[in-house]
Formats: C-alpha cells, sequence, structure tokens
C-alpha cells in the first residue's frame, strides 16, 4: 500500500464510531491516529473491558472512559476513547454520533448483515460517512448487500479487495470457523480484505 499521507483517512477534529468494535484495534489506531473523539461500541461488555486495558495499558492512551448511556449523549468531550454499550440489532437505540461510522469483520450471519445494512443508511441520511471491512467467506455480506439495495437502490454499493495479511494463532470458532482464511498457524499469509466506503451525498 502507499504509506503517503494522502492515503491516510483524515480524522483531524472528527469523531470515530466503531461498531461491534470488540477489543477494539480500529478504535485504538483512529485514537492514535488523530481522531478527536472515539466512540467504540459492543453489545457485549468483556470486550469493551479489553479494549480500555490495551488503549490504556498497551498504547499509552491516557484518555479513556467507561458510558454505559447507549445514547452516548452526555460523554466527556475531552475524551479519546470512550466505550459504550449498544446492540445494533436494536432499532429502538439510534446510532450514537460520528463523522465516521466504521464496522470490522461483523458480518458472522446474515441477521447482522441484515441489521448492519438499516444502520449504513442511517448513518448515510443523517450525514456520517460509513465504512465497512469484512473477511472472506462471511456469511451476513450478501444479506447486507441485498438489504442495502432494498433500503437504498440508488447506493452504488461495491466491495473494493485491499490485499492484508491473515492472524497468527488460534481463534475462536465462531470468529473463525473450520476452513477460515483469515489464520495460519505459523506465519501471516497474504489475505484479501473487502472494504465498502459509502459517502453521503
Amino acid at each position: 500500500n502507499d504509506n503517503s499521507e494522502s492515503s491516510l483517512l483524515p480524522l483531524k477534529d472528527l469523531t470515530l464510531l466503531e461498531i461491534g468494535a470488540g477489543t477494539g484495534l480500529v478504535s485504538i489506531a483512529a485514537a492514535l491516529g488523530g481522531a478527536r473523539r472515539v466512540i467504540a461500541t459492543d453489545y457485549e461488555s468483556i470486550p469493551l473491558t479489553l479494549l480500555r486495558y490495551a488503549a490504556t495499558t498497551l498504547n499509552g492512551i491516557d484518555s479513556v472512559a467507561d458510558n454505559k448511556d447507549e445514547q452516548t449523549k452526555n460523554h466527556d468531550s475531552t475524551c479519546t476513547i470512550t466505550t459504550t454499550f449498544f446492540d445494533l440489532r436494536d432499532f429502538q437505540r439510534p446510532l450514537p454520533p460520528g463523522n465516521i461510522v466504521v464496522a470490522t469483520d461483523i458480518l458472522y450471519e446474515p441477521l447482522t448483515g441484515k441489521a448492519m445494512a438499516h444502520r449504513a443508511v442511517e448513518a448515510l441520511r443523517r450525514g456520517s460517512r460509513f465504512i465497512l471491512g469484512d473477511s472472506p467467506g462471511r456469511p451476513g455480506r450478501e444479506s447486507f448487500l441485498k438489504e442495502l439495495k432494498r433500503l437504498a437502490p440508488e447506493l452504488q454499493a461495491n466491495f473494493v479487495v485491499s490485499p492484508g495479511r491473515s492472524c497468527v494463532g488460534k481463534r475462536h470458532d465462531l470468529i473463525c470457523g473450520e476452513g477460515s482464511e483469515s489464520i495460519s498457524t505459523e506465519e501471516p499469509r497474504p489475505l484479501n480484505v473487502s472494504i465498502l466506503d459509502l459517502r453521503p451525498k
């Protein structure tokens, strides 16, 4: 990849919202990359606890807060990263704020893919950029694209393949089931990752 400044996602003065942050690789990278504010969400508490630990202890990010208010209306604006509970399939809850909404490696099942399509449209309609990263073979991608086309037929939604590398070591079967291409036992190997980048009109 081109490492020039122009190839990087500009984050200065922006708020990045990560849906399904897990242990927070994207959120931590965004905070270190200059985002004004990062809101990392998940529907489980353990990943968010691990995210806070990784941000402060392993990456030296001083300003990390836990906020259990799913709508994130009263967050301390000085926080670099705020973690909060959010279930993307609960449509009674609006998306938390964010100039850029990001989700990666989340299309594990068709229902999640369908829900993610609704959140993509919600983000775009409020003026947020929406970026979705997906590993090969996730079963929710087809339902995501089908629902997105139904909700917003005017969108040109095409995943672009980007070269990446596999993870090394054992991972849980839910994340990397039998025959998964995203893990390697000893050395990382080339792995194509698909990126969808939608911008509001």
